[in-house]
């Protein structure tokens, strides 16, 4: 299977290893598959989606940031301004591309769109699982995604979708 033989590299550690997930402990997991890379912040309280927003600014990449957001962790914390952080996506995090779900996803994508992202860009899902079929077939070659406030499980099975999608063909002489 071609994802087993992509890096992850854990921020928190500097290690490199090669585990078939990232794990739900680690802070923060840098997931690189062909075609595209993938941050991944399982957790989505308002300091680790700040720290993972300053990464994803950071990050070097090739073509669009898309930020993948279960926002329902964030929804529950206390005394967050939901609109603010759906600025927050695009201003500090660069976003190009939003991808939403859980509760509190309408305002984060409002705020969003006022931040200035065409309506086209800023998807509302009902759940992760939709989330994870339209990212799969938005994604382009070069995307840095970060998924922020998901699973390692729906991160892995995103990691595999575009891994088989953008895995080069053979070619027959």
């Amino acid at each position: 299977m071609p994802f087993l033989d992509s890096a992850f590299l854990s921020p928190s550690s500097f290690t490199v290893g090669l585990p078939p997930l990232p794990l739900a402990s680690e802070p923060a997991v840098l997931v690189t598959v062909s075609g595209a890379t993938l941050l991944h912040t399982p957790s989505s309280t308002p300091a680790s989606a700040e720290a993972a927003l300053k990464s994803l600014r950071g990050f070097r990449a090739v073509a669009r940031r898309v930020v993948w957001c279960n926002c329902s962790e964030l929804a529950a914390a206390p005394r967050v301004d939901l609109r603010l952080w759906g600025r927050r996506l695009v201003e500090l995090g660069g976003a190009q591309m939003i991808v939403a779900s859980g509760s509190g996803s309408r305002e984060i994508a409002i705020a969003a769109r006022d931040a200035g992202l065409p309506i086209g860009r800023v998807v509302v899902c009902p759940d992760d699982i939709v989330a994870r079929n339209v990212l799969g077939d938005s994604i382009n070659a070069g995307d840095t995604i970060l998924a922020l406030g998901v699973t390692a499980d729906n991160c892995y099975k995103l990691a595999t979708r575009l891994e088989s999608r953008f895995e080069p063909e053979l070619v027959a002489n």
